[in-house]
Protein backbone atom coordinates (compact mmCIF):
# COMPACT_ATOMS: atom_id res chain seq x y z
CA UNK A 1 0.00 0.00 0.00
CA UNK A 2 3.23 2.52 0.87
CA UNK A 3 4.62 1.96 -2.06
CA UNK A 4 1.48 2.38 -4.33
CA UNK A 5 0.94 5.46 -2.76
CA UNK A 6 4.78 6.43 -3.24
CA UNK A 7 4.38 5.76 -7.40
CA UNK A 8 0.95 7.43 -7.44
CA UNK A 9 2.55 10.65 -5.78
CA UNK A 10 5.42 10.31 -7.94
CA UNK A 11 3.53 10.65 -10.72
CA UNK A 12 1.34 12.97 -9.52
CA UNK A 13 3.96 15.65 -8.67
CA UNK A 14 4.14 17.87 -11.81
CA UNK A 15 0.75 18.30 -11.74
CA UNK A 16 0.49 19.73 -8.23
CA UNK A 17 -0.31 23.31 -9.53
CA UNK A 18 -2.98 21.89 -11.76
CA UNK A 19 -4.57 20.13 -8.21
CA UNK A 20 -4.32 23.06 -6.22
CA UNK A 21 -6.10 25.20 -8.42
CA UNK A 22 -9.04 22.25 -9.36
CA UNK A 23 -9.39 21.84 -5.09
CA UNK A 24 -9.54 25.74 -4.32
CA UNK A 25 -12.00 25.93 -7.74
CA UNK A 26 -14.17 23.76 -6.25
CA UNK A 27 -14.25 24.63 -2.67
CA UNK A 28 -15.09 27.70 -3.98
CA UNK A 29 -17.92 26.24 -5.99
CA UNK A 30 -19.34 24.61 -3.23
CA UNK A 31 -19.28 27.69 -0.71
CA UNK A 32 -20.94 29.58 -3.74
CA UNK A 33 -23.37 26.93 -3.60
CA UNK A 34 -23.92 27.38 0.09
CA UNK A 35 -24.50 31.23 0.41
CA UNK A 36 -28.36 32.16 0.89
CA UNK A 37 -29.84 32.70 -2.25
CA UNK A 38 -28.37 30.95 -4.53
CA UNK A 39 -30.24 27.42 -3.35
CA UNK A 40 -29.14 24.24 -2.37
CA UNK A 41 -29.01 22.81 -6.10
CA UNK A 42 -28.48 18.95 -7.24
CA UNK A 43 -24.81 19.55 -7.57
CA UNK A 44 -23.99 21.05 -3.99
CA UNK A 45 -22.57 16.99 -3.05
CA UNK A 46 -20.90 16.21 -6.26
CA UNK A 47 -18.67 19.65 -6.09
CA UNK A 48 -17.61 18.29 -2.15
CA UNK A 49 -16.89 14.98 -3.76
CA UNK A 50 -14.55 16.85 -6.17
CA UNK A 51 -12.95 18.84 -3.58
CA UNK A 52 -12.36 16.22 -1.15
CA UNK A 53 -11.06 14.14 -3.57
CA UNK A 54 -8.23 16.83 -5.15
CA UNK A 55 -7.54 17.42 -1.59
CA UNK A 56 -7.08 13.88 -1.01
CA UNK A 57 -4.43 13.82 -4.08
CA UNK A 58 -3.16 17.22 -3.00
CA UNK A 59 -2.32 15.16 0.62
CA UNK A 60 -1.38 12.07 -0.86
CA UNK A 61 1.66 14.55 -3.15
CA UNK A 62 2.85 16.36 -0.28
CA UNK A 63 3.50 12.95 2.00
CA UNK A 64 4.49 10.45 -0.09
CA UNK A 65 6.11 12.42 -3.01
CA UNK A 66 9.57 13.28 -1.86
CA UNK A 67 12.11 10.88 -0.10
CA UNK A 68 12.45 11.28 3.49
CA UNK A 69 15.79 11.32 4.33
CA UNK A 70 16.93 8.30 6.47
CA UNK A 71 17.07 9.16 10.28
CA UNK A 72 20.31 8.20 12.23
CA UNK A 73 18.70 5.77 14.60
CA UNK A 74 17.25 2.55 14.00
CA UNK A 75 14.07 3.68 16.71
CA UNK A 76 13.84 6.96 14.09
CA UNK A 77 13.81 5.04 11.11
CA UNK A 78 10.85 2.68 12.64
CA UNK A 79 9.08 5.57 14.13
CA UNK A 80 8.87 7.25 10.50
CA UNK A 81 7.72 3.95 9.00
CA UNK A 82 5.03 3.76 11.48
CA UNK A 83 4.06 7.04 10.80
CA UNK A 84 3.96 6.50 7.15
CA UNK A 85 2.07 3.29 7.71
CA UNK A 86 -0.53 5.38 10.32
CA UNK A 87 -0.72 8.08 6.76
CA UNK A 88 -1.42 5.56 4.36
CA UNK A 89 -4.47 3.87 6.59
CA UNK A 90 -5.77 7.00 6.72
CA UNK A 91 -5.74 7.88 3.86
CA UNK A 92 -7.10 5.00 2.40
CA UNK A 93 -9.91 5.69 4.89
CA UNK A 94 -10.99 8.94 3.25
CA UNK A 95 -10.90 7.75 0.02
CA UNK A 96 -13.02 4.64 1.15
CA UNK A 97 -15.50 7.44 2.80
CA UNK A 98 -14.86 9.71 -0.70
CA UNK A 99 -16.00 6.44 -2.65
CA UNK A 100 -19.15 6.03 -0.79
CA UNK A 101 -20.20 9.96 -1.45
CA UNK A 102 -19.34 9.33 -4.87
CA UNK A 103 -21.56 6.76 -5.51
CA UNK A 104 -24.69 8.67 -3.30
CA UNK A 105 -23.92 11.75 -5.73
CA UNK A 106 -23.88 9.95 -8.85
CA UNK A 107 -26.62 8.23 -8.26
CA UNK A 108 -28.22 11.92 -6.98
CA UNK A 109 -26.91 12.97 -10.51
CA UNK A 110 -28.50 9.73 -12.50
CA UNK A 111 -31.58 10.49 -10.73
CA UNK A 112 -32.22 14.07 -11.67
CA UNK A 113 -31.34 13.63 -15.33
CA UNK A 114 -33.45 9.81 -16.18
CA UNK A 115 -36.36 9.71 -13.19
Amino acid sequence: MLGHYRALARGLKPWRLLLLLAALLTAAGFIWQLLPGNGQGPYLLPTLVSAILFLCLLLLVQFFGTERPAPVSRWRRALAMLWQGLLAALLTLILLSWFFLFLKALSAIIRLHFF
